[in-house]
């Protein structure tokens, strides 16, 4: 059996970077100065979407395979 690793293009790091960035902006913001009440919330969140902008690097820079196939 022959393992297939694929990986994402790499035009997909840098264009969730620029989705996910104003977003966790916008909720960081929110979180610490708006009228939340729990600012816990917006830490957690934000250190989700770090983890996930942290993936798609790994995954669009060959480092982390999106899909393993195995190949008879």
């Amino acid at each position: 059996m022959k393992l297939k690793r694929i990986f994402l293009p790499k035009w997909i790091a840098w264009f969730m970077l620029i989705i996910f960035i104003p977003i966790l902006i916008l909720m960081e913001y929110e979180a610490f100065f708006g009228s939340n009440q729990f600012p816990l919330m917006g830490i957690v969140i934000g250190f989700m979407l770090i983890a996930i902008i942290l993936m798609m690097f790994l995954m669009s820079y060959r480092k982390l395979p999106y899909l393993l196939i195995e190949e008879m």
